[in-house]
């Protein structure tokens, strides 16, 4: 099972992207989308220490030559951040989402867009449509719940 961090305060340059616990660099793109009815798509770009760009399904794919960086931000630091972990083994069924270490139940879907600035016009989140693109998305990310009472809240994470 894979664990994905992303501690941000909404801002890229506040933002640490983690992978089974080391914090990771050279990340281009994230896109996550989940939701109740089984959608899962996981997907990262990011250049290689080769260079060279990969785009692979975060929990389905081995991430190759994925660049490992000493921690950004010191424990008081992290402290002033927000932090969503998804870990998975690539099943919907399988994946627990963690919001600020605390586990998550009565979610509809999670949403996730995170994009470093880059000369390119193209988004990995054509792949899947004009439904959930976000063109000027640089961090973004969602949470919607459905209450007890069966009213559905939408959170910002950042």
């Amino acid at each position: 099972m894979k664990s994905l961090s992303i501690v941000s305060n909404g801002r890229l340059e506040k933002t640490g992207i983690y992978i089974n616990g080391e914090q990771i660099s050279g990340v281009r793109e994230i896109f996550l989308n989940l939701d109740e009815e089984g959608t899962f798509n996981s997907i990262i770009k990011y250049l290689g220490s080769n260079k060279e760009e990969y785009l692979k399904n975060i929990f389905d794919d081995e991430l190759p030559l994925l660049q490992v960086t000493e921690p950004s931000f010191t424990d008081e630091e992290l402290d002033t951040l927000q932090t969503i972990t998804i870990e998975s083994d690539g099943d919907i069924n399988d994946t627990y989402v963690y919001w600020n270490e605390e586990e998550q139940d009565g979610i509809i879907s999670v949403f996730i867009h995170i994009k470093s600035p880059t000369k390119e016009k193209k988004s990995i989140t054509n792949i899947f449509g004009k439904d959930k693109i976000l063109s000027d998305a640089i961090c973004s990310a969602d949470i919607t719940f459905r209450e007890d009472d069966d009213s559905i809240t939408v959170e910002k994470v950042f």
